[in-house]
Formats: C-alpha cells, sequence, structure tokens
C-alpha cells in the first residue's frame, strides 16, 4: 500500500527513507508494540499498588492519621536519601518515553492519533463528515502516481460513505490483515490534517476547537500532545 504524501502537500518528493517510514506495516508493528507496552504498565502498576497497600498495612499505616506533608516528609527521608534501583515500572515507563523518542513511532502515532481525531469528528457530527470527505478525496488524487490515489481514495471509500464504516473501527481484534488495514486509512486520513490544517477553515477550526480535548481522552494525553505541539499551536 502506497501511503507517501503527494507532492501537493510536501513541496518536494519523498526519499525512500520518508516512505518507509510511513508503511502501514510498520506503523502496525510500532502501535501493537505500544499497546503491549501500556498494558504491561498497567499490569505491572496495580501489582505494585496491592504490594505497597500490603505493604502499609502490615507497618500500621492505616492505624494513624497522617497527612499529605508528613507522608512525603518522611518517604523522602527513608527512601530518596541514598541512590536506589529503579523499579520495573519505572524501567517500563522509561522504554514507552524512549519509544515515543523514535522518528518512526513519533511519524506513524502523529498520523494514527490525528486519523482517529477525524473519524471521531465525523462519527460525532454528520456535518462535520459532509463538509470534510469532499476534500480529502480531492487531496488524495493530487498523489503523483494517478492509480496510487485512486487506490487511496478506494481505500476510504466505506468512511466517505459512511463515518461509521467498520473498517475504521477500533481497536480491530479479529485479525492483523484488518488491523493493518485500519492502520492504512487512518496513516491516510492523518496525512490529509497535515497537509491541509492550514489551508482548509473547517479543518483549522475543527483543530483548534476538539483535538486537544479529544487527545485529553486518552491514556497517554501528555505524551501524545507533545508529539502534536506543533498541530495544537502550543
Amino acid at each position: 500500500m502506497a501511503t507517501a504524501d503527494p507532492p501537493a502537500a510536501r513541496g518536494a518528493t519523498m526519499t525512500a527513507e520518508e516512505r518507509e517510514r510511513l508503511d502501514p506495516a510498520g506503523v502496525l508493528d510500532d502501535q501493537e508494540s505500544l499497546q503491549a507496552l501500556d498494558a504491561e504498565i498497567a499490569r505491572v502498576r496495580e501489582r505494585e499498588e496491592r504490594l505497597a497497600l500490603s505493604r502499609l498495612d502490615r507497618a500500621g499505616y492505616f492505624g494513624f492519621r497522617i497527612t499529605n506533608g508528613e507522608f512525603a516528609e518522611t518517604f523522602a527521608k527513608v527512601f530518596l536519601t541514598e541512590t536506589r534501583r529503579p523499579s520495573t515500572l519505572a524501567r517500563l515507563e522509561g522504554r514507552r518515553v524512549a519509544h515515543y523518542a523514535g522518528q518512526r513511532a513519533r511519524d506513524a502515532r502523529r498520523k494514527a492519533l490525528l486519523g482517529g481525531f477525524v473519524v471521531a469528528q465525523c462519527r460525532h457530527k454528520a456535518e462535520v463528515h459532509a463538509a470534510l470527505v469532499p476534500d480529502i478525496g480531492e487531496w488524495l488524487m493530487t498523489h503523483r502516481n494517478a492509480a496510487v490515489g485512486a487506490k487511496n481514495v478506494e481505500t476510504l471509500s466505506g468512511f466517505f460513505a459512511d463515518a461509521a464504516d467498520k473498517g475504521l473501527s477500533g481497536p480491530p481484534v479479529n485479525s492483523r490483515k484488518a488491523r493493518k488495514e485500519r492502520t492504512h486509512r487512518l496513516i491516510l486520513l492523518g496525512a490529509w490534517v497535515l497537509a491541509r490544517r492550514e489551508r482548509l477553515k473547517e479543518l483549522r477550526d475543527l483543530v483548534a476547537e476538539e483535538l486537544a480535548r479529544f487527545l485529553d481522552q486518552g491514556r497517554r494525553a501528555a505524551l501524545d500532545k507533545a508529539l502534536l505541539k506543533d498541530v495544537l499551536g502550543k
């Protein structure tokens, strides 16, 4: 599947390295790795919270009234005065930050997030779907390879006809093929947002009014907002 942005949007021909970064198979791997890491972080955090409560209970913590300040001071005196090995949870969260720092992961996540944003807004407001779809189709057809442009339009034909198209329902769990196809559709929509957000008033207004709120609903809101800082204008 070709996913390179057309020259009309980029202003220059993409390099082979840039095209490779947008390959949906690679993007899917990035997203699935991140999802697996999120799941492991959640599992370890839940385990550590249970263990912490158990330790506090055995130490008699719940038998006394302790203020937040007193607890923070005691914790700092006991645990922060010496160098200690990072916990498993800290190491996992460090890996997630490093994952976000990778160029390929950044590019993949940016487009996937923006594609998901478009889908969510179009499903929530029929008038948004009606206003944006014509421009998306026209932009896709500006691809330097007309056959690729037509194929990309076909790829999003279900979404063009119905914002609730099952091809963009997520998270899909039925097969890797379905996940790959969904990722490709999100990439196309996200690439359109990046190319057209400054030129299309309807899209510019939508991004300004709703993108931050959309990102705040996610589990990685702070990281995602940092990733799209330029789009948010913050």
